[in-house]
């Protein structure tokens, strides 16, 4: 019998559990008044996620001029949005074991590609580029658990896939019942991340196929679109040349803008950090 998500996460009981930090910059996502110097007090409780924040706060991502020297500079020179990305970002690369099989590097490498790309493209369709990337970061988060937890289910899809590929997802789904993203999503909600990441995560592989349409999901669609062609060595031409253009479409993005996109590991330059 075919599994679910759900069944999965019930015999699971080590499902990662994020830092204080983190999750007090989630519950900020849909906050009106934020306590910026409680975030900034409770950041600094944290000497890993400071310290990398910090670094990356001073990369040549940013180009700042001025450096930042403190969680406080962070959120003024920054603001709190590319805060709340640097910390959930440091937080899930910390947190979350990825299993040899799939190649932490990679794995990483490939999900904040992702992210980059999903920014670049919510920035040409005034949807918010913070968010994407998070989203981006964190699309493929059910995977290192699924292949922990179910690897002799998966290696006929190992063998056909790769987890960056396009159809993986139909494949776990014909396989095993449920998909990565779906997983993702659950995982998403048990995090208490705002609907509109869970949407974003859970319809990021087939973002057409669902009732319920997520802008934020045909953005991490095509950012993970771009990523998987970085590690097949294609070009960004090459890239765009294949890219459903109706999720453009859906978005109103012109598909020139994919062709006139830097390549991502340009677009992630100075951020390799954040996943190391």
């Amino acid at each position: 019998m075919l599994a679910t998500s759900a069944s999965l996460l019930s015999r699971i009981h080590s499902v990662p559990t994020m830092p204080k930090v983190v999750q007090a910059l989630i519950s900020t996502f849909d906050a009106t008044d934020v306590d910026v110097p409680r975030i900034a007090r409770l950041v600094n409780t944290d000497p890993v996620i400071t310290a990398k924040v910090l670094r990356l706060a001073n990369s040549s991502y940013y180009h700042r001029v001025r450096s930042v020297a403190s969680i406080n500079d962070a959120v003024v020179f920054l603001g709190l949005d590319a805060l709340r990305m640097l910390v959930i970002g440091a937080g899930f690369a910390g947190a979350v074991p990825v299993p040899q099989s799939l190649g932490r590097n990679l794995y990483w490498r490939y999900c904040l590609h992702t992210a980059v790309a999903a920014k670049f493209f919510a920035a040409q369709c005034s949807e918010d580029s913070e968010t994407a990337f998070t989203a981006g970061l964190l699309h493929a988060i059910g995977e290192p658990l699924m292949a922990t937890a179910m690897e002799n289910e998966l290696k006929e899809v190992d063998a056909e896939v790769c987890f960056y590929d396009h159809e993986r997802a139909r494949c776990e789904r014909a396989a095993i019942g449920f998909a990565f993203s779906d997983l993702g999503g659950d995982l998403a909600e048990s995090w208490c991340f705002p609907a509109a990441v869970v949407a974003a995560i859970r319809t990021a592989p087939e973002p057409l196929d669902h009732s319920d349409f997520s802008r934020l999901g045909a953005c991490v669609y095509l950012g993970a679109h771009f990523a998987a062609a970085h590690e097949r060595s294609e070009s960004v031409e090459q890239a765009a040349s294949t890219l459903d253009v109706r999720v453009l479409d859906s978005i109103g993005i012109d598909l020139a803008k994919a062709f006139d996109m830097p390549p991502v590991r340009e677009l992630a330059e100075g951020l390799e950090e954040l996943v190391s």
